[in-house]
């Protein structure tokens, strides 16, 4: 695969090593070695009953032994996985030695590697190498830290998709359409006499809109991707008193919020993170509004709630069934933005009902309710199933969606030269004049799998990496 680049700031045929494990205590940790001496390395401190070298094991296998310093002193007990080039992770050869999890002996052990000529990893140089030496394409790469940082079973779902390569093949079959467009105009250029088995002057208004379309439909899978990987924002409004602080503690399980009879206990915005039916979610407590705070840090608490309604996905209007639907209720409610997606909670329904009948019905609508006791804990299943549906609904996808920016803005850009080259097609000029920008929308495409990069780009992408992966 061809590919353009600067001159790399690393040396990427030198040999690494660095700790893949999180740092502090644990049942083990791995220290990952990986490179053209990562065999001699690791050797001459590697002691076991075998008398066959590491370089004489085959690959994909593992070695019990003792890890030894410079003096002959054994350090730990340790196994030493191994992976020969180029079937392994990065594509070179690679040692993983698991030891002990503890600080000390992870640092000693790295210490040893280091003093005998093998260098620390920088944050994201064994997934580098994968890119850099075929194993994975750009999109995959990011997928690793996807992986990683996936707070969600629905994020993790659409990392190991990407990691897999699906997103890619999506991407690859777009380009063969691309290449399949700027073929046929090549083809009509150089022989404009000769009788073409594809007339590129018939049908290819309908291959311009096809393409077109594939690009917007994986630019619409963005907003929706960002839900699921940023996390729902789910606030919790209401007048004061009406057991708002009392739901977010039963949502999160725990006492997180304040929770008193007096009014006006919260007068600031918590947020929690919580995962519902694989969807991760970010719980917000705001303090009661009413229509005349008394109080400057009442007003100051209530304009914050203002504030949080206009950022949410999810509204959760809570009122207290106990007592009649009043004025306070309404002035909450119509401070709700109309167009966001909530639901009203009608809370304490494990205390004589008061707040039904046709006031309710009047203020709400068709808006979802659920009856509700955060005491007894009455209506969850049904919050979570109302909550789960509606981004159920909101991220429901067809085929595969871009999760980066990065993404997004090589897609616009390709279907920018798209557009651009479509309208000269249907104004009639000459193929000369459609080309370029058919060739500018392939090289955005090539861009976005990594085909063509710069330096820049890699430091960029893979400084959001850990060290050690």
């Amino acid at each position: 695969m061809a590919r353009v680049k600067n001159m790399s700031k690393l040396d990427l045929d030198d040999t690494i090593a660095a700790v893949a494990t999180p740092a502090g205590e644990g049942g083990i940790a791995v220290i990952r070695v990986s490179g053209p001496r990562a065999f001699v390395a690791v050797q001459p401190f590697f002691a076991t009953h075998e008398k066959s070298a590491l370089s004489d094991k085959p690959a994909n296998t593992i070695v019990w032994g003792k890890f030894l310093d410079p003096a002959g002193s054994p350090v730990d007990q340790v196994l030493v996985s191994l992976f020969r080039a180029p079937q392994s992770y990065t594509g070179q050869d690679v040692l993983e030695i698991s030891c002990h999890g503890g600080l000390a002996v992870t640092k000693k052990i790295l210490g040893i590697l280091l003093t005998k000529g093998v260098r620390h990893a920088e944050p994201g140089e064994f997934t580098r190498r994968a890119f850099l030496n075929g194993k994975l394409d750009l999109t995959q790469a990011e997928a690793v830290i996807d992986l990683i940082h996936a707070r969600s079973g629905r994020s993790l779902e659409i990392a190991i998709r990407q990691l897999s390569g699906s997103l890619s093949r999506a991407l690859k079959a777009l380009k063969e359409e691309l290449l399949r467009l700027l073929a046929h105009m090549e083809a009509s250029l150089d022989f404009p006499e000769e009788d073409l088995e594809v007339d590129v002057k018939n049908g290819m208004r309908d291959q311009f809109t096809r393409v077109q379309e594939k690009i917007r439909s994986l630019l619409a899978g963005f907003d929706r991707n960002q839900l699921i990987r940023e996390g729902v924002l789910v606030t919790i409004a209401g007048k004061p008193n009406v057991g708002k602080s009392s739901l977010f503690n039963a949502l999160l399980e725990r006492d997180r919020a304040l929770v008193s009879d007096l009014p006006h206990t919260t007068r600031d915005q918590l947020e929690e993170a919580l995962e519902i039916r694989g969807f991760y979610l970010r719980l917000r407590d705001t303090a009661g509004l009413i229509s005349a705070p008394g109080h400057p840090l009442d007003k100051m608490g209530m304009d914050r709630t203002l504030e949080a309604l206009k950022e949410s996905n999810v509204v959760l209007y809570v009122v207290d069934g106990s007592a009649p639907l009043d004025a306070s209720d309404r002035h909450v409610y119509q401070k709700i933005p109309p167009e966001k997606k909530t639901i009203a909670i009608i809370n304490k329904c494990d205390l004589p009902f008061q707040a039904g009948g046709r006031d309710l019905e009047e203020l709400l609508g068709t808006r979802p309710r659920i009856l509700l006791s955060t005491r007894t804990r009455e209506g969850f299943a049904e919050l979570e199933e109302a909550i789960a549906g509606f981004l159920e609904q909101e991220t429901s996808e067809a085929g595969e969606q871009i999760t980066k920016l990065r993404h997004k803005k090589a897609l616009e850009s390709a279907l920018t030269s798209l557009e651009r080259a479509e309208r000269s097609f249907l104004g009639e000029m000459s193929l000369e004049f459609v080309t370029p920008d058919l060739r500018a929308a392939l090289e955005a495409m090539k861009e976005l799998t990594g085909e063509v990069y710069s330096e820049d780009l890699l430091d960029v992408i893979f400084s959001e990496f850990c060290i050690g992966k």
